[in-house]
């Protein structure tokens, strides 16, 4: 985790991608998510959060799921959000692919490709 933290410390603009798995972030996603608790400690126990830099800190949460009802990205994006507020990113988007089940169905989706390339242009 030490360069998960020097990374998240430098870093201007931060993704979190992540598939839905029963309403959540992946177990990965969420494991580096909780470790980020150390975060946490400085920012509101030391009162020393991560300074913005001349760019200020912008962070973008991609999620995809096989389901195509839109119930799991409200979980998963308050859990991102809680990681973003952490890290002191005071702003995210997120974009969430429904029916995204099987390797090569994002290529399918009619606007994803399409999204994610203007998501990443605003995050510059």
């Amino acid at each position: 985790m030490t360069g998960i933290y020097d990374a998240i410390r430098e870093a201007d603009r931060i993704i979190l991608a992540s598939p839905i798995f029963f309403y959540s972030l992946s177990a990965q996603a969420k494991a580096m998510v909780d470790r980020c608790q150390a975060f946490w400690c400085e920012k509101y126990l030391l009162k020393k959060s991560i300074l913005a830099g001349a760019h200020g800190r912008k962070g973008l949460l991609l999620l995809v799921g096989g389901m195509t009802k839109d119930v799991g990205r409200p979980i998963a994006e308050a859990t991102a959000k809680g990681f973003f507020r952490t890290c002191s990113v005071p702003e995210h988007e997120t974009l969430f692919f429904g029916g995204i089940d099987a390797k090569g169905d994002i290529l399918k989706h009619p606007t994803a490709l399409k999204e994610a390339y203007e998501a990443g242009k605003r995050l510059l």
